[in-house]
C-alpha cells in the first residue's frame, strides 16, 4: 500500500501545534519496522538536517513546487501520477477533486464552540471547508475524545468513521536537564528563581486576559514569581501586553515571544508551575510537555485539556478568575502539593508515546486502504 502524506508541516519555518504533529507522527511512522510506503509531499526542502536524516530511513519526500494551487492542484496531480492508494492530510481541510481516498485529521471544533475568538475570514473558511472535507474523508482522525464527540454531536459524523489517536509527547521534555540560558531571551536572567509559564498561541481563546487577572490577585498575596507568555507577537499580544500595564503588573510579565523549539524543554523544565487555563482544547500538548518536565499543572476542567491532565493536574473553571487565581496560589506556596502533582504529571505522561500515536495512525492507513 502506497500512501501520500500532506508532509508541508515537515519543512514549516514556525512550527505551531499541527506543524509539530506531523513532525512527531512522521518521525514516529519513520521508525515503525511494519509500515506501509510512505512518501511525504512538500512544498519546500526540509532545512532540519537532523529531522531529514530520520525521515530518509523510513519514508521518501517529493518536493512539489507550485507557488499557487499547491493543496488544491499539485497535490491531487502528483497523487495521481504517483498512483497512491491515499492520502492524509494532518491539518483537515481536503483539496477539491482526489485520486485517491483521503484520511484527515481534526484537532479542534474551536470555530463551532467560540466562534467570536476567530478572525471573520478563517471563522468562514472553517465554517465551510471543514465540514465539507470530513463529509467526504474516507476516515477522520480525532486527536482525543472529546474532538470525537464533537465530530458526532456537531457534524454528525458516524462512529464507524472516526478514529481516536491521542498525541505524543518529545523525548526532549523531561524533569532533568539542561536550565534555560540566561540569554534564551530578552529577560531569561531574571527567571533563575522560578516562574509562572503559559506557552502557546497568544490568541483570545487562550484565555490569558483572565490569566493575567488571577495573578494580579496572587501578586497582592506576596507571590513574587514572574509569569512568563511565550507565543508569537500579535495582536492580540498587544492588547494582553496593554491589559497588564494597566493591572500594575507590567514589570512582573514577560512576553518572550517565539521561542526556538530546541529551548522549550528547558523553559519547560524551569517553572515552578504552568498554567494552560484555556476556553477549549482539542487535546492541549503543553499540558502533556509540562506534566513531562515534571512541573505541575493548572488547566481548564472541560474539552481536550481535561482529557489529557486527568487528576495529574488542577482543574479550573476557565471563565472564573477566582478559581485560576486560587489554584495558582495553592500550587506557588503548597510545596507538598507541588511534589504531588509533579509526580502524578510524570506517570500519567508516560501514558502519551508517539509511538503509539504512529501505530495507530498506521492502522488506519491499512482499514482505509482495504489491508486492515
Amino acid at each position: 500500500m502506497r500512501v501520500g502524506l500532506d508532509g508541508r508541516g515537515l519543512a514549516a519555518p514556525v512550527r505551531s501545534g499541527v506543524e509539530r504533529y506531523v513532525v512527531e507522527l512522521a518521525r514516529a511512522l519513520a521508525a515503525l519496522e511494519e509500515r506501509p510506503e510512505i512518501v511525504a509531499y512538500l512544498d519546500r526542502p526540509v532545512a532540519d538536517w537532523e529531522l531529514g536524516r530520520v525521515l530518509s530511513g523510513g519514508m521518501r519526500t517529493r518536493v512539489l513546487r507550485a507557488p499557487r494551487g499547491w493543496l488544491r492542484v499539485a497535490l491531487p496531480w502528483r497523487l495521481w501520477r504517483d498512483r497512491m492508494d491515499l492520502v492524509h492530510l494532518p491539518s483537515t481541510i481536503l483539496p477539491p477533486l482526489l485520486p485517491c481516498p483521503a484520511v484527515v485529521t481534526v484537532h479542534d471544533l474551536a470555530w463551532a464552540h467560540y466562534p467570536e475568538t476567530y478572525d471573520p475570514a478563517d471563522l468562514e473558511m472553517q465554517t465551510q471547508v471543514v465540514p465539507r472535507s470530513v463529509r467526504r474523508a474516507a476516515h477522520v482522525i480525532a486527536v482525543s475524545e472529546s474532538t470525537a464527540h464533537d465530530l458526532a454531536a456537531i457534524l454528525g459524523v458516524p462512529g464507524e468513521k472516526i478514529t481516536v489517536t491521542p498525541l505524543g509527547v518529545s523525548p526532549g521534555f523531561r524533569a532533568e536537564g539542561p536550565r534555560l540560558p540566561r540569554d534564551a531571551f530578552p529577560g531569561a536572567e531574571r527567571l533563575s528563581g522560578g516562574y509562572v509559564l503559559y506557552a502557546g498561541a497568544l490568541a483570545p481563546r487562550k484565555n490569558l486576559g483572565r490569566v493575567l487577572e488571577a495573578y494580579l490577585k496572587v501578586v497582592s498575596e506576596g507571590v513574587e514569581c514572574p509569569l512568563v507568555l511565550a507565543g508569537a507577537r500579535s495582536a492580540h499580544a498587544e492588547e494582553l501586553a496593554r491589559m497588564a500595564k494597566g493591572l500594575g503588573i507590567e514589570e512582573k510579565v514577560l512576553f518572550a515571544g517565539h521561542v526556538r523549539e530546541r529551548l522549550l524543554p528547558a523553559l519547560f523544565r524551569g517553572a515552578a508551575a504552568f498554567v494552560y487555563a484555556s476556553l477549549y482544547e482539542g487535546f492541549g500538548m503543553p499540558v502533556l510537555e509540562a506534566m513531562a518536565s515534571g512541573v505541575p499543572v493548572v488547566t481548564s476542567n472541560g474539552s481536550g485539556t481535561a482529557e489529557v491532565a486527568g487528576k495529574a493536574a488542577l482543574r479550573v473553571d476557565p471563565e472564573s478568575v477566582e478559581e485560576i487565581a486560587r489554584a495558582l496560589s495553592r500550587v506557588l506556596k503548597d510545596e507538598a502539593l507541588r511534589e504531588k502533582l509533579a509526580a502524578q504529571g510524570l506517570i500519567r505522561s508516560r501514558g502519551y508515546r508517539w509511538e503509539l500515536t504512529a501505530r495507530q495512525t498506521a492502522s488506519v492507513y491499512r482499514r482505509v486502504g482495504g489491508e486492515g
